[in-house]
């Protein structure tokens, strides 16, 4: 595989991820080669921040005239507080990815929301109408449920280890679900019975938002009952490593399409380029970064 040759000269300007911990971070290469393919004077960095650190990293990124950062955990709710100005994704699910620095000022995105809708549009899941099932009611569970708004979905179940969390994290969105129904349960209960009785018995579309079955730890699974996966059309994985999660397999096991999360980090991670310059990436260029990352995983 290619390496990225950089070359910094007195107008490259950085960019960078800051969270803690970062040292399995797929970013820097992602963005290297973004900034590779499109000529873009740009370099990128990782940077392991500590949390009573948070505050002077975005100052430094202001005072040194940073394009901006990517944020990962445990910051994407902490550093909203330190910004300028935030976008209504990000409000909306309550977090922030991303760092634009602007005339002074620094402003806050949330482009997992994107990459996730684009990652459904492009494999041609469609949910508008239709219902989603999201397991997990952790960080990535905000955005997908924000998503799952965007496009249309009709009924919205969340199911989770305890309902309380699934319920809290419906009820930040009832206010902005529209048409949409929304309905919480704990992986005790009778979820199957919920989908039944409020999907009209139509298939789901179900998105797997735990950390459940992630390299070195592939057998983790959620939801193992072989009813659930019976009325699931389609499902998504956010993990990508491995490529094809137990989750994915017994939605595929089960006859449905499945799906794992590369293209969302990948085109999350476009969203962010092209927030921070103005360059528009071309699909060629994300469908070459989807041959060759793969190349990068562990396990």
């Amino acid at each position: 595989m290619e390496k990225n040759i950089l070359e910094i000269g007195t107008f490259t300007r950085f960019a960078g991820l800051i969270g803690h911990p970062v040292e399995h971070t797929l970013s820097p290469y992602l963005q290297g080669r973004l900034a590779a393919h499109t000529g873009t004077d740009l370099a990128y960095f990782a940077f392991d921040v500590k949390e009573d650190e948070l505050e002077k990293a975005i100052e430094g990124g202001r005072a040194l005239s940073a394009f901006g950062y990517n944020v990962t955990a445990p910051y994407k709710k902490a550093v909203m507080k330190y910004l300028d100005g935030i976008d209504d994704d990000a409000k909306a699910i309550g977090a922030v990815n991303t760092v634009k620095y602007d005339n002074g000022k620094a402003y806050g995105y949330n482009t997992d929301v994107y990459g996730f809708m684009q990652t459904l549009i492009t494999e041609g899941i469609d949910i508008k109408g239709g219902n989603a099932v999201i397991i997990g009611a952790g960080g990535v569970s905000n955005a997908v449920i924000a998503g799952c708004l965007k496009l249309g979905a009709a009924n919205i179940l969340v199911v989770n280890r305890t309902k309380a969390k699934a319920e809290a994290l419906i009820a930040d969105f009832k206010d902005r679900a529209g048409d949409t129904r929304l309905y919480a349960s704990g992986l005790d209960e009778d979820y199957i019975k919920i989908m039944d009785e409020t999907g009209k018995q139509d298939k789901w579309t179900a998105l797997h938002c735990t950390s459940l079955g992630m390299h070195p730890d592939e057998d983790g699974l959620a939801i193992t009952d072989e009813d659930f996966y019976k009325r699931v059309s389609a499902g998504m994985d956010m993990i990508f490593n491995p490529s094809e999660t137990r989750f994915m397999k017994c939605v595929k096991d089960a006859g449905g399409k499945a799906v794992n999360g590369l293209k969302m980090l990948i085109y999350q991670g476009v969203k962010s380029f092209n927030i921070w310059t103005g360059v528009k990436v071309s699909e060629e260029t994300i469908n070459k970064l989807l041959e060759d990352m793969p190349g990068l995983l562990k396990g």
